[in-house]
């Protein structure tokens, strides 16, 4: 039997991959912001969801969290130039 965290985990994770059209996009945003965070230098950074237009990423240390908020302007501008479906990126501590 799974536990609520597991539970609540896959209905989110059920939630934000209905707001892509096709598994592809999902693979091609995933691919282009690791593609970013390796360019830029930046490791322990994951994606957690997209919603709206809207992408959610997790980081592993306020450090992580830092490094990325200086330069998010940078990564997203990036990241449209594949994926212009993401219009704003929202960055945390979590699990990455």
């Amino acid at each position: 039997m799974d536990d609520i965290k597991d539970i609540v985990k896959k209905v989110f994770l059920d939630i934000s991959s209905k707001t892509m059209d096709t598994p592809g996009e999902q693979k091609k945003l995933e691919e282009q912001f690791e593609k970013v965070l390796k360019q830029n230098k930046i490791s322990g950074a994951k994606i957690s969801g997209f919603k709206d237009k809207h992408l959610f990423v997790n980081v592993d240390s306020s450090g992580r969290l830092y490094q990325i908020n200086m330069i998010k302007n940078k990564i997203l501008l990036e990241l449209q130039a594949e994926c212009p479906d993401v219009q704003k990126m929202s960055v945390k501590i979590g699990k990455a």
